[in-house]
């Protein structure tokens, strides 16, 4: 057959279970016997694109210190060796993949600069990067990204800026209620009610939010979006913590925690254990 066919086929089941939520174990398992194939068959493009998710995988799980040395270096090398300027070129879906990763990384770990930097860097490819919402990944991009943008427009103190960064929340989220509507309930309810309930946040409608929080915790348990049950309780959890709420932060705390670690998340569970005791 087709020798790359095999390294497509396994990298998009891994890279969509990892989004899906499916079990980490599972998924870094499967990352693992893609990034043989590709070795083995010098796929050098998929293997670039699945080292940023395999690292974030690992990090996840508190194991970022088992990837091999070759992994590590190859990592830093397709970075270093890729042109940064050539973001409209043949290096954009690289580039899109990366910033991507890294965003969605700083946002789950709670690191605004990094976040900021990375988000900076995706919107400058996403302007030149065509392609339609329901391929493959970009429905999580969508996600993620708008995520990224809400909370980043909340942090900074340039209003002008802030408003540019809320515009970027509030385009991502209305692509998804539109996929809500026209395409899928079940895989895009539970991402549309957490987009919304970031943007009440934003607004200042905390009575809103509160019900949206509440629905998108709902929608992902139903729908078996594990990983994202968990970001909505922990989003939840933020919400109440900085709007004076300690108390009532606590328990969307602690289910998040307890989502994280169902999801295998264990190290990213572990960063919400200060939260637990409301102090």
């Amino acid at each position: 057959g087709i020798p790359h066919l095999p390294c497509v086929s396994t990298y998009t089941y891994g890279i969509l279970s990892f989004w899906s939520g499916k079990g980490l174990k599972t998924v870094i398992s499967s990352m693992k016997e893609t990034l043989k194939e590709t070795k083995y068959h010098k796929n050098l493009n998929i293997l670039r694109q699945m080292l940023p998710s395999f690292r974030m995988a690992l990090r996840l799980m508190g194991e970022e210190s088992s990837m091999p040395q070759q992994d590590q270096d190859s990592l830093i090398n397709a970075s270093d060796r890729t042109n940064k300027n050539d973001i409209t070129g043949k290096h954009a879906s690289y580039f899109h993949s990366l910033y991507f990763i890294r965003l969605t990384e700083a946002l789950i770990f709670r690191e605004l600069d990094d976040a900021i930097e990375a988000s900076k860097g995706y919107f400058s490819v996403d302007k030149g990067y065509h392609f339609a919402l329901l391929a493959f990944n970009m429905v999580f991009r969508r996600f993620y990204s708008g995520l990224a943008s809400f909370w980043i427009g909340r942090e900074i103190k340039d209003r002008k800026k802030a408003k540019k960064w809320l515009t970027r929340g509030t385009e991502c989220k209305d692509e998804m209620e539109k996929l809500t509507a026209s395409a899928s309930e079940w895989n895009f309810q539970n991402k549309a009610y957490l987009l919304q309930a970031e943007e009440q946040f934003c607004r200042l409608n905390f009575e809103g939010a509160e019900k949206l929080y509440d629905a998108a915790i709902s929608s992902s348990k139903i729908h078996k979006f594990v990983n994202e049950e968990a970001l909505a309780n922990e989003l939840a959890g933020h919400f109440y913590l900085e709007t004076g709420r300690k108390n009532r932060s606590v328990h969307y705390f602690s289910q998040a925690f307890e989502k994280y670690s169902e999801w295998g998340a264990v190290a990213k569970a572990n960063t919400l254990t200060n939260y637990l005791d409301g102090s």
